[in-house]
This record gives C-alpha cells, sequence and structure tokens, in this order.
C-alpha cells in the first residue's frame, strides 16, 4: 500500500475515532436510564432514522463482502444486491408500523419483547430471544471487515485491527446505548452515500480505465469472462445458478428489516405521523447504497482478475489505484462507517436480550426485587454486556471467514426463518393466533437448520436455505392459524345447539 494513503488513512482514521468517542458522550447525557438506552425512543425525525436504518441495512458485507463476491465471480452476484435492498424495503413497509404503534402503547423495547406482546405469549419473547444469539455471527462478519480495512489501508495487524474496533465501538455504544447508535449511525450513514456516491459515477464514466466506460466492459470480459455483463447466471453455483436460486435469495430477505437490531429502530421515530416519510426516505438510501457492488466489476478491469488478493479487500484496493492518496485514504475510512454502524446496533441488540428480554420480563417477575433497583440493575447489564458481545467478537473474528457476504447469512438465516411467520405474517393478517405463531417460530428455524446444516440436507447456501425456511414459516402460520381460530359466540351456540339435538 502507498506510503501516503496509510499515513493518510491515519489521520482520517483518528479524526473519525475521536468524533466517534465524541458523540458517544452526546448519546451518554441523552441516556436517562434502560428505555433510553435500548430504544431512544420518539426522539429523531424521519430522514435521521432513514439513515440509520439504511445504514444498518447496509453493513461491512455491502461495502466489502458483496463487492468481493463481484469481484471473484462477475455478474452474476450482482442478484444479491439488485433483490436484497427491494426485498427488505418491502418487509419493512408491512412491519415498521405496527412496531412502532406497539412500541409506543406498551413500551416494548426489542423485537422478542414486540413479539411477546403481540401474541400474549412468553415462550415465544423467550425463544426469539435465544435465536437471536445468532446475531454474533452478523457482529462477527463486521470485525472481520474492519480488521480487513486496518490491515489493508493502515498497514496494521489483522488482529490488532480488530483490537481497536473493540474499542471504539464498545466505549461509545457502553456510553449512550441507542443514543449513541443513532447519532453515530446518521452521521456514518452520510458518509456510506458520498462513497457509493464516487463508485457508481467512477463506474459508469469507466473512470480510470483506459478507453472508459466501454474500455472497462472490455477488460471484464476479457479479465472474467465467465461472468461478464452478458452472463445472468453462474452455472453449477449454489446461490447464482439458476432463476430458482435467486427467487430464494430474494424471499430470505422479506424478514430482514426485523432483525432485533434494526426492528427497534422504528421506535426512535419520533412521532407514528413521520412513518410514511421515514419508509420513503429509508427506501431511497438503501435502495442506492449496494451500488458499491459496481466497485467490485471496476476492480476486475483496473486490478485485474487474476490478483493474488483476498476479494474482501478489493474496494480499498480499488480506491488505493484510482485516486489520490488523500482521496483514497478518506474514502477508505468512510466505508468503516459502514462496518462500525451495523455493528453497533448488533451490539446493543444482543446487549439487550440479556438485560430487556432475559433480566427485565423474565427474572424480574420472579423476585421481589423493587423497581428501583431492577431498573438500576437492567441499565449496568446493558452496559457490561456490550462488553462480553466484544470480546466473544474479537476472539470469533481472529480466523476470518472466506466470504463475509455468506457468513453473516448462517446465522441470521436462522432469525429471518423465525420471525418471518408470526411477524411478517402476523402483521399482515390479524387472525394469526399465539399458536400459529409458536409453530411457525419452531417449524421456521428448525427447517433452516435441516435445509443447511451437513448434517441434514446439506444445502451450501444460506440464502437459498433461508428462503425455504421463511416459506415455510409464513406457510405454517397461515394455515395453523386457520385451525386454531377463537370460537365466536355464534359457533358456539350452533355446536351447543348439535349437542342438544336441535
Amino acid at each position: 500500500m502507498n506510503s501516503e494513503i496509510v499515513m493518510y488513512s491515519w489521520i482520517f482514521v483518528v479524526i473519525f475515532i475521536g468524533g466517534m468517542v465524541a458523540l458517544g458522550f452526546v448519546g451518554m447525557k441523552r441516556t436517562k436510564d434502560a428505555d433510553d438506552f435500548a430504544t431512544a425512543r420518539s426522539s429523531y425525525g424521519p430522514l435521521t432514522m432513514a439513515l440509520v436504518i439504511a445504514a444498518g441495512i447496509s453493513s461491512g458485507s455491502t461495502f466489502m463482502g458483496i463487492p468481493g463476491l463481484a469481484y471473484s465471480m462477475g455478474t452474476p452476484s450482482l442478484w444479491y444486491p439488485l433483490l436484497y435492498p427491494i426485498a427488505t424495503v418491502i418487509g419493512m413497509l408491512f412491519v415498521a408500523k405496527v412496531i412502532k404503534k406497539y412500541g409506543d402503547e406498551f413500551g416494548t423495547r426489542t423485537i422478542p419483547e414486540f413479539i411477546g406482546e403481540r401474541y400474549k405469549s412468553e415462550f415465544l419473547r423467550i425463544a426469539l430471544s435465544i435465536i437471536s444469539i445468532l446475531l454474533i455471527f452478523y457482529v462477527i462478519s463486521q470485525f472481520v471487515a474492519a480488521g480487513t480495512m486496518f490491515q489493508t489501508m493502515l498497514g496494521v495487524n489483522y488482529g490488532t485491527g480488530l483490537i481497536v474496533t473493540g474499542i471504539v465501538l464498545g466505549f461509545y455504544v457502553f456510553l449512550g446505548g441507542s443514543h449513541s447508535d443513532i447519532i453515530t449511525d446518521s452521521i456514518q450513514g452520510f458518509l456510506m452515500l458520498i462513497v457509493a456516491l464516487i463508485v457508481f459515477v467512477s463506474f459508469i464514466t469507466g473512470f480510470g480505465v483506459e478507453g472508459g466506460f466501454s474500455g472497462m466492459m472490455d477488460k471484464i470480459s476479457a479479465e472474467r469472462p465467465e461472468g461478464d455483463f452478458n452472463t445472468l447466471f453462474a452455472e453449477g453455483d449454489m446461490t447464482y445458478g439458476a432463476f430458482w436460486l435467486v427467487g430464494l435469495l430474494f424471499i430470505a430477505h422479506l424478514p430482514f428489516a426485523i432483525q432485533p437490531h434494526l426492528g427497534n429502530k422504528f421506535m426512535a421515530v419520533k412521532d407514528g405521523k413521520d412513518m410514511k416519510k421515514l419508509l420513503m426516505y429509508t427506501t431511497i438510501f438503501a435502495t442506492f447504497l449496494p451500488v458499491m457492488a459496481l466497485g467490485g466489476m471496476m476492480g476486475i478491469a483496473v486490478i485485474g482478475g487474476g490478483a493474488d488478493i483476498r476479494p474482501d479487500s478489493i474496494i480499498p484496493l480499488l480506491f488505493s489505484e484510482l485516486f489520490p492518496p488523500v482521496l483514497a485514504a478518506f474514502l477508505a475510512v468512510a466505508v468503516l462507517s459502514a462496518i462500525m454502524s451495523t455493528s453497533d446496533g448488533l451490539i446493543v441488540s444482543l446487549s439487550q436480550i440479556v438485560a430487556n428480554d432475559l433480566f427485565r420480563k423474565t427474572i424480574v417477575p420472579r423476585t421481589n426485587m423493587s423497581s428501583e433497583k431492577a431498573a438500576k440493575w437492567e441499565l449496568l447489564l446493558s452496559r457490561y454486556s456490550t462488553i462480553v458481545v466484544m470480546v466473544l467478537a474479537v476472539v470469533f473474528a481472529w480466523n476470518p471467514p472466506e466470504s463475509l457476504a455468506v457468513f453473516l447469512w448462517i446465522g441470521i438465516g436462522g432469525i429471518m426463518a423465525a420471525t418471518a411467520g408470526p411477524i411478517l405474517v402476523g402483521a399482515l393478517w390479524k387472525k394469526g393466533t399465539k399458536t400459529g405463531a409458536i409453530s411457525s417460530l419452531l417449524i421456521g428455524n428448525v427447517v433452516y437448520w435441516i435445509v443447511y446444516l451437513p448434517i441434514g440436507i446439506g444445502f451450501t447456501n444460506p440464502f437459498g436455505a433461508a428462503g425455504i425456511a421463511v416459506l415455510v414459516s409464513m406457510l405454517v402460520m397461515y394455515t395453523v392459524s386457520l385451525a386454531t381460530q377463537p370460537k365466536t359466540s355464534t359457533s358456539m351456540a350452533v355446536e351447543n345447539n348439535i349437542k342438544l339435538g336441535k
């Protein structure tokens, strides 16, 4: 890496980290109690929250993993960035208002608590809380992206990058929880839009490639003939090998916006009347950010398809080749925003599994603990459990997986399968029952692991396995709910008459 880029990268990283820590103190001043830490309830406008949610959707995977797939595979992998934001937004359109409404009326703080209130079921809340621990896979993938960025742009050891990431994230999340998460993510989301816009303009102009756009397309065809823009599907590939596989990828992302670290963001919107604006802004931002994948395609022409590099590092390498050192360094640090913006929300959500869903809602009601003492302990658990999550993420990310975009889905595929029926179908259909919700959560999750794990069917595509499980979860929710509808007074009267022989 160019020594000038390394120097400028250090300057921008120091500024970036300093800014995030300072905003952490701002979040701390706004955090008065455990509810503030968990949700920052009704505190921010729709534009701010749209930036936050879009940034949370577009993680380090979107800014490094998906371009890495595009670089290594070519055009067929572009189905992913094309379809996942559309599916995510469609799902969000159905559930955002419902989650906000329950948060305002019942004070729910998390998605597991929301689902427990929706169906009046403690089992559902606890079960989804346990399943949500799978978010640790998502956190690990973000740490891997951060470590790779530190290694590529700053010339530091990968492990050192992981530790620095953990310390910075842990510090500002510990201070202000959701407030720190939202304040920092809004800034990070804005930086991400700038980077995505620069990548998009660079691609459509063929910037830095001899012959411009047409020359770039010719080079892509020459370097990656099996994945140029004339190829829609990758023959034999278990993710992009056929239209039905791509369709499963789309279906798998329909419940994406109701993951615990995204769904709780709807509660932070100031007013339920702002939800239409929020959804409009989020749709624009979330569907534009994945153009980062075009950077991976451009990397084939600029870096060369046969380069001996980690695919996930293609974006920082592309920046170093195309732009002056100071701009390349700034853009690379802005990519770090994508990683941080998802990681902090995930960490807050995981901390709330312990503090809210298990301690406040499960343990406290079974004890004689006073409300004041319970609130104090809840805030302490919220803060200190973030440190535990950090340590686990660093340990498990020490040996990075081959592909970030695939690795993070190993865990969240199970969450998608568990929530599709109870939340997605339940938001659209008021006749959903508690029995239907429990059945769909359990069966959907079991089906995902049976399809995906080698001890089961061994379907090596987590997107496809999740897509199949999501369909099963929604079907089970519908059929079991129909079979367990509460009896109306009329039907009960008819039954009584039949029993009486009338």
